[in-house]
């Protein structure tokens, strides 16, 4: 994307593509989410993805590229720390396998994390996405963003903030470069992405920064309850929290546990949800489109999260 004056489109659209924590589920077995974590805004010819996971080849399959009138011309990936399934759906992307459709890809993230996956791609892992994109893709440009930086690209405005994620346990912790993004389409519509994310007192105000001019959050609800805290993640009953504190905004719960069945994830979210209506589960397959004042549900998620 290019720095240039604000340009017209449709509504933004928010979706879910991926949001299982840690692991895909496989063969597909939930109703809430099979797929490691992704999640995209969409607002005229620009797609903005948070984090690509396996669900990036749902959507780059979905969306269309090049070409036509209103399909996405530019993508830029916002990936918010170096664990492997938060940028392992890269190479499956229809982006670098479809010819001729040129389309135009950024890639941004802490340093760590640029650099994890640029080694990645090469040699003798795999190749670089530079070479998978000739023939197919325009281009592949990388980017670093850094904590508390502010970012205007072509009428979107991005902000980062460090999250509290860590590999290990509390007798040894290895600390990742994590962010979190506040992401703003050029018609207003503000969303903020808090994943992954170990919340103490200490963190809160960050976490205020993020929600509170934001009209849609997706928070990092890995384990039911504040006292499974650990590893780096936090929990439905904290996200809920959250959300009570900011009725404006809907919170979807997302990056769910690995080992949770949709049963475990909704007998919690019954727990949780009361006195916070603004909150939600993250289901794959749902949308939510732009009013002007909020974003609103424009597909029903799957039976199993309804009940």
């Amino acid at each position: 994307m290019r720095n240039s004056p604000r340009r017209r489109g449709g509504p933004t659209e928010f979706a879910v593509w991926g949001c299982r924590g840690s692991r895909s589920l496989l063969p597909p077995r939930s109703a809430i989410g099979n797929h490691t974590s992704c999640y995209s805004l969409r607002h005229g010819r620009d797609l903005i993805v948070l984090d690509a996971g396996r669900g990036l080849a749902a959507l780059a399959s979905a969306m269309g590229v090049g070409g036509g009138r209103g399909r996405v011309r530019r993508v830029l990936v916002l990936v918010g720390h170096a664990h492997l399934d938060h940028w392992e759906g890269l190479k499956d992307a229809e982006w670098f396998w479809r010819k001729g459709n040129r389309l135009e890809v950024r890639i941004l993230g802490p340093a760590e994390a640029i650099r994890v996956i640029r080694g990645a791609f090469r040699h003798p892992s795999y190749v670089s996405l530079e070479l998978l994109s000739v023939g197919t893709a325009r281009h592949v440009r990388w980017g670093v963003l850094g904590p508390g930086r502010t970012r205007t690209l072509d009428g979107w405005r991005i902000r980062a903030t460090p999250l509290r994620h860590y590999s290990g346990d509390e007798r040894r912790r290895f600390w990742l470069e994590a962010l979190g993004f506040q992401v703003t389409a050029p018609d207003g519509a503000t969303v903020a992405y808090i994943s992954d994310h170990e919340p103490t007192r200490q963190t809160r105000r960050g976490e205020r920064a993020l929600l509170e001019s934001a009209h849609l959050a997706v928070y990092d609800t890995h384990f039911p309850d504040l006292r499974h805290h650990k590893h780096g993640h936090g929990s439905q009953e904290h996200a809920a929290a959250m959300a009570r504190a900011h009725p404006g905004v809907l919170v979807l719960a997302g990056h769910h546990g690995p080992t949770l069945s949709d049963a475990q994830i909704l007998a919690a979210y019954r727990r949780h949800r009361r006195g916070a209506p603004n909150f939600a589960l993250a289901v794959e397959g749902a949308t939510y489109r732009w009013n002007g004042r909020a974003f609103r549900p424009r597909s029903a998620a799957r039976r199993g999260a309804r009940r």
